[in-house]
């Protein structure tokens, strides 16, 4: 039992003496692999045993957490890698000659597992040898001159893992696929901060927009939020973790960037209309109209800024019961809130916008004359008999004050869009309103000859009574005229 005992404790040295050795195997049989690519010939033979020896170097206590251990494994994962990679272009050389897109596409095919292994040794050496990657960071930001051979080429991968990193996210995106890009381009962006101390801007927008492509609202949380933490957010970085909040149904969260983002550009207009946005959504009129009015300033030119303002100040003019939708009394500030809409309309038609928002400026400063025409009328229809004979001609005329006035705004709509039923319509009820029964018919005809549709209000007959006055029946008849005056 002595005998074996003996042996035994004589061994123990041995294996530990054997196990540095893997390390030295790796680094020649990694050293003779890249004399064998420089000769043009490269022998993967060197290359695995290279593999075999550093990863049993790796399992070993007394080797396991050196950095330079790690800085070999992360060369020989490279070296296979770069095999991989080299390999995937001479099978796209028949079919893509040009040079650049035979890359991307390279880039974008070759299986990334080896890729892995050697970036993650990044990481590991960071962790165990701090010291060893801060001359391995030295010697790339203040000359290599000062490092050794074998570090230099250690230094030389890590340097390539960082670009080849880059162009692995770009041959990703180019081939659409979205969701791996945005990973390598934060990969990209992590190594270059490891490796230069600098904040990487531009690879963390990248994964952040690649996120949004591929439509993973985890990656865009994840990636978005990093920016803003990391200090190197843009106005983008807050919208879209107010979109990706939204997407997730956390509301108070997303309103959260919404406001912070606000407070980090203040000047920015795409936060500041999300904001308008939702300040509407949650009726804080006055509140959208700030903004609104804070825009215009910005960009005075902008005609959606104005019409949406008079749209705002139209409803807070026009109040209607949310759940019937019918009119509610009028504000004690109708005046100065309808001549706000008025103005805001007008400044948007003026700055002659595109077809859409044109159309709608013209058509709703037409509508709210007529709105508040047919409100006129309306209460002139509910006096009594002695208020009628006291006041009602002066509101009959009022009322046909304003409908005469949407008629110009809801013409002009319908040569915008010509064939807008919405607008026939409305202007053929107009001219019968206001006694123009040759338009009237004109309107009618041009909705369609023959229509027997019926006007979706009633409006007051068109015809005459014996004593010259305007007939006080309702119809829906498209010719405007009740059962009497057809």
């Amino acid at each position: 039992m002595k005998k074996i005992s003996i042996l035994s404790l004589a061994l123990l040295p041995f294996f530990g003496v054997a196990q540095k050795s893997k390390v030295q195997t790796a680094w020649r049989s990694l050293n003779d692999y890249e004399a064998t690519v420089k000769d043009g010939k490269p022998d993967l033979v060197y290359l695995n045993k290279a593999k075999e020896a550093i990863d049993l170097a790796l399992v070993n206590e007394e080797t396991k957490n050196q950095g330079k251990t790690h800085a070999y494994k992360a060369r020989i994962s490279y070296a296979q890698y770069q095999y991989n990679l080299a390999q995937e272009l001479k099978k796209l050389e028949a079919t893509t000659p040009d040079k650049n897109e035979r890359a991307m596409l390279a880039y974008g095919n070759t299986p990334l597992g080896d890729f892995e292994l050697a970036a993650e040794e990044l990481n590991k050496i960071q962790e165990l040898d701090p010291k060893f990657m801060e001359t391995i960071k030295e010697g790339l930001t203040k000359g290599t001159s000062m490092l050794s051979e074998d570090d230099l080429k250690f230094a030389m991968v890590a340097q390539q893992l960082k670009m080849e990193s880059g162009n692995i996210a770009s041959g990703k995106y180019k081939a659409k696929k979205y969701d791996e890009a945005s990973d390598y381009f934060y990969k990209t962006g992590i190594m270059n901060t490891l490796l230069y101390k600098v904040k990487d801007t531009s690879n963390f927008y990248n994964a952040c927009v690649s996120a949004a492509k591929a439509k993973n609202n985890a990656k865009i949380l994840e990636y978005n939020k990093k920016m803003i933490d990391g200090k190197i957010s843009s106005p983008y970085n807050y919208e879209s973790m107010f979109n990706g909040n939204i997407a997730k149904g956390d509301s108070t969260a997303a309103l959260e960037y919404l406001k912070k983002g606000r407070v980090a550009f203040p000047n920015d207009m795409g936060l500041l209309n999300q904001e308008t946005n939702q300040f509407l959504a949650r009726g804080k009129q006055q509140e959208a109209l700030n903004n609104l009015k804070a825009a215009s300033e910005k960009d005075p030119n902008n005609a959606l800024f104005y019409l949406v303002a008079g749209n705002i100040y139209d409803n807070m003019a026009n109040p209607k019961d949310k759940a019937t939708g019918k009119d509610q009394d009028k504000p004690v500030n109708f005046d100065e809130l309808f001549k706000s809409a008025e103005t805001n309309y007008t400044k948007a038609i003026e700055l002659k916008p595109a077809t859409e928002m044109l159309y709608n400026s013209l058509y709703n400063l037409g509508a709210m004359y007529n709105n508040y025409g047919g409100y006129i009328q309306n209460k002139a229809s509910a006096l009594t008999i002695a208020e009628a004979a006291k006041k009602g001609k002066e509101m009959e005329a009022k009322s046909q004050e304003y409908y005469k006035k949407a008629i110009p705004h809801l013409e002009q709509a319908l040569t915008v869009k010509p064939d807008d039923k919405a607008t026939m319509g409305a202007l053929r009820k107009l001219y019968l309103l206001t006694g123009n029964e040759a338009k009237g018919k004109e309107m009618n005809e041009k909705m369609k000859a023959g229509s027997t549709t019926e006007l979706k209000e009633a409006v007051q007959c068109s015809g005459k009574t014996a004593s010259g006055e305007r007939c006080k029946n309702m119809t829906k008849d498209p010719s405007g005229k009740c059962h009497d005056h057809k």
